[in-house]
């Protein structure tokens, strides 16, 4: 196609059209579509006059093919951009993940009060979901509410993307159910939200749903929700072998495949290939992360360094990550690094009851009897929700601190403060506790009443 462009260009120079601006633009524009970019370019240099529609094709032109630095110094140089000109920058930016950049372009285009339309936002939103970063992701929101595409079902799609990429389900599940109107776009940005968030039951459940509305989904959807259900599935099941199988046979993997084979790598400790398979990983999310976590204490060290380069604070609200610090707080005190899990606790902006209870727990099992029972006090004293786990933990550590009537009057509040029935995981640290204080007839009398058969363990 390039060739017959000059072919066309060269009977135009010889004709009285040479010098019209409207064909000289047109020529821009199609030698950029041939990626003639060289052309194009000789075309812009070459013009005695331009007009705004010149500087835009070219802009359009740079952007388009990449090369994003030279369409920045063409449009600083520009005597008056327009929409258009701006939008370019924008978008251009943002297929070719500057994104940063993008944003910048799109709060610079506000800020000239030039009108900013579906393409400026939507383009905006994709720099957004680029970043993951939410809280400016809400701020476009905010604008796109105010304006008169808040109910185009492309702007929907746009936006249910975005709260996916920053972790926000929730989010992305309020804008679909606002939506007058869905289109095959809207569903798959919904069942890819879900997969992108490790909620596969969620993403078939959605498909289903997609298909009695009448709505016949395109065959990446289709290979993607089955080949990933597959996968998860084998793999929740310890088939692994079934589930790499199916694996290297999609046609279209993504994050949610690559963690679920990740983890279950990890759960059959083959952590070479779990390693191996997560450093392949072209995106990761917070899954992935955890799933890495739980590989063992180096590999844990590594992930969380990883983790604190992403970002993440460990804070709760739409886009929580909060449970990333309980994994890690999780994986140190069963690795035995008592210090390091405290430390992530200690900076962890917010906290919640996962986080006591992983203290509590990682400290009693590691014989810090005393220090489990002061997080207990502080949480009771801070009215948090208590559960079997915390009761758990903290019969564990008066059996370790040698608290014998304290370890009483804990089981006699767990049903009378608490409205918790003592389960057989309790009785067996009572047991325990009785035991180590040579208690043992009491530690007979209560396996004895106990209201379910004993284990080898009690």
């Amino acid at each position: 196609m390039g060739w017959e462009t000059r072919r066309a260009h060269a009977r135009i120079l010889n004709s009285q059209f040479s010098k019209e601006i409207f064909i000289q633009n047109r020529l821009i524009d199609v030698y950029g579509k041939c990626n003639c970019l060289d052309d194009a370019r000789k075309v812009f240099d070459r013009m005695p006059q331009r007009n705004t529609f010149t500087w835009n094709s070219i802009i359009t032109v740079l952007t388009k093919s990449g090369f994003l630095d030279e369409a920045t110094r063409i449009f600083g140089s520009m005597p008056d951009p327009d929409q258009c000109s701006w939008n370019s920058m924008v978008s251009g930016f943002a297929q070719h993940d500057r994104f940063e950049e993008s944003y910048e372009y799109f709060v610079k285009m506000h800020k000239e009060n030039f009108f900013l339309n579906d393409y400026s936002f939507s383009s905006a939103l994709s720099a957004c979901a680029g970043l993951m970063d939410f809280d400016i992701g809400i701020q476009v929101y905010a604008m796109v509410s105010k304006s008169r595409y808040l109910t185009d079902v492309f702007m929907g799609s746009a936006l249910i993307d975005m709260y996916s990429k920053c972790g926000s389900v929730a989010c992305s599940q309020d804008v679909f159910l606002g939506m007058i109107d869905r289109n095959l776009v809207t569903w798959n940005s919904l069942i890819t939200c879900y997969e992108q968030n490790g909620l596969t039951s969620e993403a078939l459940e959605a498909f289903v749903r997609m298909m009695n509305s009448r709505l016949e989904p395109d065959e990446v959807t289709l290979a993607s929700v089955v080949s990933n259900a597959l996968v998860d599935m084998y793999a929740k099941c310890s088939r692994v072998c079934e589930a790499r199988l199916v694996f290297d046979r999609m046609p279209v993997r993504n994050v949610v495949s690559e963690t679920s084979m990740v983890s279950r790598y990890v759960r059959a400790a083959s952590i070479k290939v779990a390693r191996f398979m997560f450093w392949k990983m072209k995106q990761r999310n917070v899954l992935s992360w955890n799933a890495l976590i739980g590989a063992g204490l180096q590999l844990g060290r590594q992930a969380h360094a990883h983790v604190l380069k992403q970002g993440f604070r460990f804070r709760s609200g739409a886009d929580s990550d909060v449970f990333v610090g309980n994994c890690l707080i999780d994986m140190y005190m069963k690795c035995g690094s008592v210090e390091d899990g405290s430390r992530v606790f200690k900076n962890m902006m917010e906290r919640d009851y996962v986080s006591l209870n992983a203290m509590i727990v990682g400290y009693a099992q590691n014989g810090y009897g005393e220090e489990a029972l002061e997080i207990f006090r502080k949480m009771l004293a801070c009215g948090e929700k208590l559960d079997h786990v915390t009761m758990i933990g903290v019969l564990c550590a008066c059996s370790h601190a040698g608290l014998v009537e304290e370890g009483r009057l804990h089981v006699s509040s767990m049903i009378k403060n608490h409205s918790l029935i003592p389960e057989k995981d309790h009785f067996s640290c009572m047991v325990d506790l009785l035991g180590r204080a040579g208690c043992l007839n009491e530690a007979r009398n209560l396996i004895k009443a106990m209201p379910m058969n004993p284990d080898a363990v009690v």
